[in-house]
């Protein structure tokens, strides 16, 4: 049986968005709320629409996080 590999990290998409990666922890857990150009640049980033980073639950957020590190051919490398 196959074990899927991240192929970015939370701290990489952080440093791609041009945040810091607490903030973008911030974000993911509903502490902070997500400003409308991170969220752009979150969406450039992930492909992840940026109504969700705007308007999103925190679970919401961190499931569409962790299929895109997840997936396959993602932009990490």
């Amino acid at each position: 049986m196959r074990t899927t590999r991240k192929q970015i990290n939370q701290k990489q998409i952080a440093r791609r968005a041009e945040i810091g990666a607490d903030f973008f922890s911030h974000i993911l857990h509903g502490r902070r709320p997500c400003p409308k150009g991170v969220a752009l640049r979150l969406e450039a980033v992930t492909g992840i629409d940026r109504n969700l980073w705007i308007w999103g639950s925190p679970e919401e957020m961190r499931q569409a996080v962790t299929g895109f590190m997840y997936r396959r051919g993602s932009h990490g490398s």
